[in-house]
């Protein structure tokens, strides 16, 4: 933290935040127990770099329980699939018995939000067990995210029988019809410390997934031995309301969960560079305008899910005075501007995850910016599905040391 920050701080607490940007990777969801085993390997990547003298904070995914709804043998030929519209539609056949149940239970619901509330024990139960299993076992806050609804659990044999796993003792049903991208924050003792939902959908998540968006009302940081962590899920992360709310509140470290469903080293609809634009969020939330949020923590998944690319690099950025180093920078970006506002951005980056090749500018200083782009824009069209590298991506894990600034 620079001087002229810390200055007005009489205490700071110590911190090491890590970003994990895992490949997602279909067949680890056949089963609950190999899903199990691919969130104990995720976490594992992180568990050499843990600080001993110094609480730890894991970020993982936005869309780290995705794969959960295609486990078991109703997912078995939705994962055989080539596409992802066509595996949902699978998986719709595959639970018409509860998707027609819960139609019945929330009249006017889509046949996919009935959907969502069938898979909810199959999503919830094995993520947040194993999770907090996890965080247990290696005294770690620990984030994640995943689709689904609230859930209260039941230890009724009908209810199990109907909507949950045989012979698991319990089942978790939905407590209405409302499903959201939730992100949750486990603490060192294994306990749900608590859960944020997304406010700020994007476009697929309202018209296609067809998900609930959160209350901004209702968001808040949560008390950890760091100092107040807010979660803010992608667009969320991008959105001057939602930082406002955070910042109100005194939260110092921002939990950025991100699955970017599109290639990373091209253009995007709002500009002409998709990491460009990302700049927007991960320096973007760090700016004057929020004077009480000084880091920020963005995991990136990678990896070909069906017909749909993710892609993009984890960073942890902190608030300065200072301008960001030039050399220190997402593949083909030129500079620092907000791509909204226009301003130069002030920060720094702690880390930053490399991407699947170097950006030309190090090996080809007298590249243009344009050259440096159409070269890795054509590396990215690789990585995709048919492509001849497809689903090379590359998983990261990226760490920090912080002194999180006491008020």
């Amino acid at each position: 933290m620079d001087a002229r920050h810390n200055q007005f701080f009489s205490e700071t607490r110590l911190a090491r935040l890590i970003a994990v940007g895992n490949r997602i990777r279909l067949q680890a969801a056949v089963t609950e127990e190999s899903f199990s085993t691919e969130l104990e390997r995720i976490v594992g990547q992180a568990v050499p770099h843990l600080a001993q003298d110094r609480p730890n904070l894991i970020v993982l995914g936005e869309e780290l329980g995705l794969p959960l709804a295609l486990c078991g043998r109703r997912g078995y030929i939705p994962r055989r699939v080539h596409t992802a519209n066509v595996a949902i539609s699978m998986l719709a056949l595959a639970y018409t018995r509860r998707i027609i149940h819960y139609r019945h239970l929330y009249p006017g619901i889509s046949t996919l939000r009935a959907l969502h509330l069938s898979l909810t024990d199959v999503m919830y139960r094995p993520f947040a067990t194993t999770l907090s299993r996890l965080a247990a076992k290696y005294s770690i806050y620990l984030t994640a995210c995943t689709n689904v609804a609230h859930a209260h659990c039941s230890t009724s044999t009908v209810d199990i029988s109907h909507f949950g796993r045989r012979n698991s003792g319990k089942v978790f049903l939905p407590d209405g019809q409302d499903v959201y991208n939730t992100g949750f924050l486990w603490g060192p003792d294994g306990n749900l410390i608590g859960r944020t939902e997304k406010v700020f959908l994007t476009e697929s998540e309202k018209t296609i997934l067809d998900l609930t968006p959160g209350d901004l009302d209702q968001v808040k940081p949560f008390d950890t031995e760091m100092g107040k962590v807010g979660i803010a899920i992608n667009q969320d992360a991008l959105t001057c309301e939602y930082l406002r709310k955070l910042d109100s509140q005194g939260t110092r470290i921002v939990i950025q969960q991100y699955a970017n469903g599109r290639p990373w080293a091209a253009p995007c609809k709002s500009w002409e560079w998709r990491p460009q634009e990302w700049l927007n969020s991960v320096l973007g939330s760090l700016q004057d305008d929020y004077p009480n949020l000084y880091y920020n923590v963005c995991p990136m998944q990678v990896g070909n899910f069906f017909d749909v690319t993710f892609d993009g690099q984890s960073s942890i950025t902190k608030k300065s005075d200072r301008e960001p180093d030039p050399q220190c920078n997402f593949v083909g970006n030129d500079g620092f501007v907000h791509t909204v506002t226009g301003k130069a951005m002030k920060g720094e980056f702690l880390a930053v995850a490399p991407w699947v090749v170097e950006d030309p500018v190090k090996s080809h200083p007298g590249k243009s910016v344009a050259e440096r782009r159409a070269l890795l824009e054509h590396v990215g069209k690789q990585l995709q599905p048919g492509g001849s590298q497809a689903n090379q991506y590359r998983e990261s894990v990226i760490y920090a040391d912080v002194d999180v600034p006491v008020p």
